[in-house]
C-alpha cells in the first residue's frame, strides 16, 4: 500500500494553514519545551478571521501598498525589510526574516511559524498577517495572552491558510505540488512524492522565477545534516537498522522522522522474512513486527508533547493502526492532516479506517482542496460512484484534465459499477498518455478477463513482465491470464507470489480465493477471502466469495452471514440479492426470499435470474398468476436487449406459460408458447405434445376462454425458427473479480 506524504518545502510556503511542522521542523531561536497544539476552527473562528482581515488592510495603507508589499519592502520586490512592525511598536528584526524560523514578538512572547506572510501579532494591538501560502502553525509560550486563547489564533490561521477548496491558482498548487513531492522524498516516503509529482505533471509548467526555493536550514537541520545524508543513503538501500543507528540522537524533525520510520520498516521487514507461508490470515497473524509497542510508547510520549509534525503524527498513526487501536488511530489522522493537509499519505490512512458514510460525515477535516482528492477516493472506495465521478469531473473541469491518476480513477469507478465498455474505452486511452504505468493494470486485466479478450489480456501480460516482472501487478495479470485459460494451479501460483511480494495487496488475495475455489479447494479460498477482509474489511468481493465458499459446504447461515455483509457494502448488487435470496429459500423463509429476489430484479439485474427465480418460488407455493407474471417479464427482458439471445431459463418460461395458458383454455396463447418450446432440445417434445393436445381439443369444439384475461408478450423478434444464442453474464464473481 502507498505510505505516501506530501509536504511543502519552505518551512511553512503552503497556502493551506498549518501544512508544515507543528512542533517545528524549524525551531526558533528560544526554549521550546512548551507549546499549545494547533487545533481545528472553531465555530466563531470566521468571526476572528473578518477582525483581523480588517487591522490587516487598515494596518497596510500607510504603507501605500499592499501588505505582502510591506513585508518584502521595496513596493512588494520581494527584498527583506530591515524590520517588520508590529502594531504594539515591536518590531521583527530582519535576521529573523531571513533565517525564517518562528519569529518573535518582544512584548508578547509569541512564536509564529510563518513562510510569505504580510503582517503577524498577537490580535489585540497587532495586526494578523495572512500568508499568500500560510500560516503555518500558531503557538505560544507560557505567559502569552493573545484574545480568545491561542487555539482560535491557530484556528484562524487554519482558515485562512487553506483558502477553502478553491482551484483558481493552479500555479501556487504545482508550487506545493512540487515542494510536497521533494519533502516526501527527503523522508524517504516515496510512493507520495510519485503521486503529487504526477498530479503536478498535469499543470502548465512554471516559469523560472515562479520555481520553489530551496528550504532554508535550520540549526537543527545543520547538525543533523551529516547524519542524515549518511543514514538516508542507507535507507534508501533498505539498511534500515543501519540506518536507524547512525540517526540516535538526532533532534531535527526530519532526521527523528527518518529514525522512527526506519526503525518501523526493519520490524515490518523482520515479519515478513519470518514469514514462510503467505496464505494463511491466522498463522500471519502470530507473527508481529515487535518494534510497534516500542514505537507507539516514544510517539505517544511526543505526541503529548505536542512535539510531533504532521510526518510524525502520521507514522504515529501507522503504529497505531497497526496495534489494531483503530479510534485512537483515527483521531491521530484527522489531527495529521489537519496539520499538514498536504500530505496525502494520511488522507490516504485515513481513508482506510473509514467504513461507512455516516462516519464520513463525523469527521473533522480541513477545508482544502486536498479534501477534494479524498472525497473522490472514499467516494470510489465506499461505492458512491455516482458521487466519485461527480468529484473527478468537477477536478478535471478544475485544471486536472491531464492527470493520469484521475483517469485511472474514473476508470476504476466505471469498473465498480459494471459499465465494462467505458472502463475499457478510459483504460485503452490512458495506455495511450502512460505506456509504462503498471498502477491499476490489474484492474484493467479484470475488464479484459470478464470480456474473455484474451489476445489483448495475453499481450498485457507479456507488456507488464518486460517492464517489471516483479511487481505485484504484474502477476495479477499473469494469473488473470492463466485462469482465463483455465490453468488456475499456474494462475494460483503467480497471485502467491503477488502476495510474497506484498501481502496486504488486496486483489492478489481476493483472486487468489476464487481460483482456489475453481479448484474445489474451499478451505484455501476460506483463508485467502479471510485474509482480503483482514486487509479491507470494505472489500465486498471478500466477503461474496465467502458466502459462495460456504454455500458449496451447505451451510447457509454462515452464507447468509457473508452475503448480508457483502449486500451491505453494494446495497444495489443484483448479485448479492439474489444470493441472499436463494440462503432465505433453502431457510425455508420464503417472504424474505421473495422480497430479496423483486429487489434484484427492481435495482436492474445483472444475471436475468432473479425474475425466474421468483417466478419459480410463485410456482413452488401455487402462486400460477403471479409466477406467469415473472416468466412474461423475463421474456420481455430477454428480447428487449437489442440482440437475439438465449438464457438458460428461456425454455423454461414459455413451458410454463404453455400448460398456464392451456388450463387457463387460452388455446391460441399456449400455441404460440408451445411452438416456442418447440425450438429448444429441452422442451421440443412436451412442445409438441401440447401442440397436439389443443389441436384435439378444438376439433371437439372447444373454444378459447374468454373470462380470463392474461396478458402475454411475445417480442416480434422471436419466431420458431429463431433459437437464440446463450447470454453468459460478464460478472460471475465464482470466477473472476469483478
Amino acid at each position: 500500500m502507498s505510505k505516501g506524504q506530501r509536504h511543502s518545502s519552505r518551512g511553512a510556503s503552503e497556502r493551506r494553514g498549518a501544512c508544515n511542522d507543528l512542533a517545528g521542523g524549524t525551531r526558533g531561536r528560544a526554549g521550546r519545551d512548551e507549546h499549545t497544539a494547533l487545533q481545528p476552527a472553531p465555530q466563531d473562528a470566521g468571526a476572528l478571521v473578518t477582525l483581523w482581515g480588517k487591522r490587516l488592510a487598515a494596518a497596510a495603507s500607510p504603507h501605500g501598498r499592499d501588505a505582502e508589499g510591506a513585508l518584502r519592502g521595496n513596493g512588494g520586490l520581494g527584498h527583506a525589510p530591515t524590520a517588520l512592525p508590529c502594531g504594539g511598536g515591536n518590531f521583527l528584526p530582519a535576521s529573523a526574516i531571513s533565517r525564517n524560523p518562528l519569529y518573535v514578538s518582544a512584548n508578547h512572547q509569541a512564536e509564529i511559524s510563518v513562510s510569505r506572510f504580510d503582517w503577524i501579532g498577537c490580535g489585540s494591538c497587532c495586526p494578523i498577517g495572512v500568508s499568500l501560502y500560510a500560516l503555518s502553525g500558531a503557538r505560544r509560550r507560557p505567559g502569552c495572552d493573545w484574545p480568545g486563547g491561542m487555539g482560535k489564533m491557530a484556528a484562524a490561521a487554519v482558515v485562512l491558510g487553506l483558502g477553502s477548496c478553491d482551484f483558481s491558482d493552479l500555479r501556487e498548487i504545482k508550487k506545493q505540488l512540487l515542494s510536497v513531492a521533494e519533502r516526501s522524498r527527503e523522508r524517504g516516503l516515496q510512493h507520495s512524492g510519485k503521486w503529487a509529482s504526477e498530479l503536478a505533471f498535469a499543470l502548465d509548467p512554471l516559469p523560472l522565477s515562479e520555481l520553489p526555493a530551496v528550504p532554508a536550514l535550520t540549526e537543527e537541520d545543520a547538525r543533523d545534516l551529516d547524519a542524515y545524508t549518511l543514514a538516508k543513503s542507507y535507507f534508501d538501500l533498505k539498511e534500515y537498522d543501519r540506518a536507524a543507528y547512525f540517526l540516535r540522537g538526532c533532534k531535527s524533525q526530519k532526521a527523528y522522522f527518518l529514525y522512527m520510520y526506519s526503525r518501523y520498516l526493519s520490524g515490518e521487514k523482520k515479519k515478513d522474512d519470518e514469514t514462510v507461508d503467505s496464505l494463511g490470515p491466522l498463522e500471519k497473524g502470530q507473527v508481529k513486527n515487535e518494534a510497534l509497542r516500542e514505537l507507539r510508547v516514544e510517539l505517544s510520549k511526543k505526541h503529548k508533547a505536542q512535539e510531533l509534525d504532521g510526518f510524525g503524527l502520521y507514522l504515529y498513526g501507522v503504529v497505531l493502526r497497526k496495534l489494531d487501536l483503530v479510534k485512537e488511530a483515527i483521531d491521530v489522522f484527522v489531527e495529521a492532516v489537519h496539520v499538514l493537509p498536504l500530505h496525502w499519505g494520511a488522507w490516504l490512512e485515513l481513508c482506510n479506517l473509514i467504513t461507512d458514510k455516516e462516519m464520513l460525515k463525523g469527521l473533522s477535516l480541513p477545508d482544502t482542496w486536498m479534501k477534494e482528492f479524498f472525497l473522490a477516493h472514499i467516494y470510489t472506495e465506499l461505492q458512491l460512484i455516482e458521487e466519485a465521478l461527480q468529484k473527478y469531473q468537477s477536478l478535471i473541469d478544475a485544471g486536472f484534465s491531464k492527470s493520469t491518476y484521475i483517469i485511472s480513477q474514473i476508470a476504476v469507478a466505471y469498473h465498480n459499477i459494471r459499465d465494462i465498455d467505458k472502463a475499457l474505452s478510459i483504460f485503452n486511452e490512458l495506455r495511450k498518455q502512460d505506456p509504462y504505468r503498471i498502477e491499476n493494470m490489474d484492474t484493467f486485466s479484470n475488464l479484459l478477463y470478464v470480456r474473455s479478450m484474451k489476445p489483448e489480456l495475453s499481450y498485457l501480460a507479456h507488456n507488464l513482465c518486460e517492464i517489471d516482472k516483479y511487481r505485484v501487478e504484474t502477476c495479477c495479470v499473469i494469473g488473470n491470464y492463466y485462469s482465463l485459460r483455465s490453468q488456475h494451479e499456474k494462475a494460483a501460483l503467480y497471485f502467491q507470489r503477488a502476495l510474497k511480494l506484498n501481502p496486504r495487496y488486496l486483489g492478489a488475495w481476493t483472486l487468489m480465493g476464487h481460483e482456489y475455489m475453481e479448484m474445489k479447494n474451499t478451505s484455501a479460498a476460506i483463508q485467502a477471502y479471510r485474509h482480503a477482509i483482514e486487509v479491507n474489511k470494505r472489500d465486498y468481493r471478500a466477503w461474496y466469495g465467502l458466502g459462495q465458499t460456504y454455500e458449496i459446504l451447505k451451510m447457509p447461515f454462515y452464507c447468509l452471514y457473508y452475503y448480508r455483509r457483502a449486500h451491505q457494502l453494494r446495497p444495489n448488487d443484483s448479485r448479492m440479492l439474489v444470493a441472499l435470496g436463494e440462503c432465505y429459500e433453502k431457510l425455508n423463509q420464503l417472504v424474505e426470499a421473495k422480497k430479496c429476489y423483486w429487489r434484484a430484479y427492481a435495482v436492474g439485474d445483472v444475471e436475468k435470474m432473479a425474475l425466474v427465480k421468483l417466478a419459480k418460488l410463485h410456482e413452488q407455493l401455487n402462486e400460477s398468476e403471479q409466477a406467469a407474471q415473472c416468466y412474461i417479464k423475463y421474456i420481455q427482458d430477454i428480447y428487449s436487449c437489442g440482440e437475439i439471445v438465449e438464457h438458460l431459463e428461456v425454455s423454461t418460461a414459455f413451458r410454463y406459460l404453455a400448460q398456464y395458458y392451456f388450463k387457463c383454455k387460452l388455446w391460441d396463447e399456449a400455441s404460440a408458447c408451445a411452438q416456442k418450446c418447440c425450438a429448444f432440445n429441452d422442451t421440443r417434445e412436451e412442445g409438441k405434445a401440447l401442440l397436439r393436445q389443443i389441436l384435439q381439443l378444438r376439433n371437439q369444439g372447444e373454444t378459447s376462454s374468454t373470462e380470463i384475461a392474461a396478458p402475454f408478450f411475445l417480442p416480434a423478434s422471436l419466431s420458431s425458427n429463431n433459437t437464440p444464442t446463450r447470454r453468459v453474464s460478464p460478472l460471475n464473481l465464482s470466477s473472476v473479480t469483478p
